[in-house]
């Protein structure tokens, strides 16, 4: 796979023109939620004044770093996403942040190492691909991912515990991917799936904390 599915980019910006800069916006049906997702993905830092970096992969509004400065994180914080439309929104709001508007699986060499790595939502929906193609999919950005991080990526995924599923949406085998991440990143790592919603969070850590 040497290109992200265009299919998922094309939903993500008819939400933007819809929805406006809000939570729905990028994909997220409540605001609650969305802030509880900030919330779970933020403990991937252990330390908040560190001064660490963080990559946000799929950035879309930059809501997440948001979320970090309203809870006073001390970090330096880079955006990377596929729409131009986006970038170009989060680069007006945050002009002090770095912003890359480009697709990882064709061109990752201009990103930089960072000491941490978020994938807020870009696993979730599929639309009309299958559910092979959008395992593929995610393995290659965690490949790729676990090459840009120096401490620690978190991803968040749809669980298959879900009693009501859509068919748009991807769930994905909790096995299937904690096999992948033992096999091709590493065996340190947390799964969060207490936290009210039907999905779950995975944690990696490649050093130890």
């Amino acid at each position: 796979m040497r290109k992200s599915l265009p299919k998922i980019q094309k939903k993500y910006e008819n939400d933007l023109k819809i929805y406006g800069q809000s939570h729905r916006g990028v994909g997220w049906p409540r605001k609650k939620d969305a802030i509880k997702r900030h919330e779970v993905m933020s403990k991937l830092i252990k330390n908040k004044r560190s001064g660490n970096s963080i990559l946000d992969l799929g950035c879309g509004l930059s809501h997440f770093y948001k979320y970090l400065k309203l809870k006073k994180f001390k970090i330096k914080y880079i955006g990377v996403d596929i729409s131009s439309k986006m970038i170009a929104i989060s680069k007006k709001r945050y002009p002090n942040n770095l912003y890359y508007f480009l697709d990882i699986l064709k061109d990752h060499s201009k990103i930089p190492k960072v000491d941490y790595i978020t994938i807020n939502g870009l696993f979730t929906y599929k639309g009309n691909y299958s559910n092979k193609l959008m395992l593929k999919f995610v393995k290659n950005i965690l490949k790729i991912s676990a090459s840009k991080a120096k401490i620690g990526i978190s991803f968040n995924v749809f669980s298959e515990s879900a009693d009501w599923k859509d068919k748009k949406l991807f769930y994905l085998n909790l096995k299937t991917i904690t096999d992948f991440i033992c096999k091709h990143i590493g065996n340190k790592f947390i799964v969060n799936h207490d936290y009210g919603l039907y999905e779950y969070t995975i944690f990696i850590y490649k050093t130890v904390r």
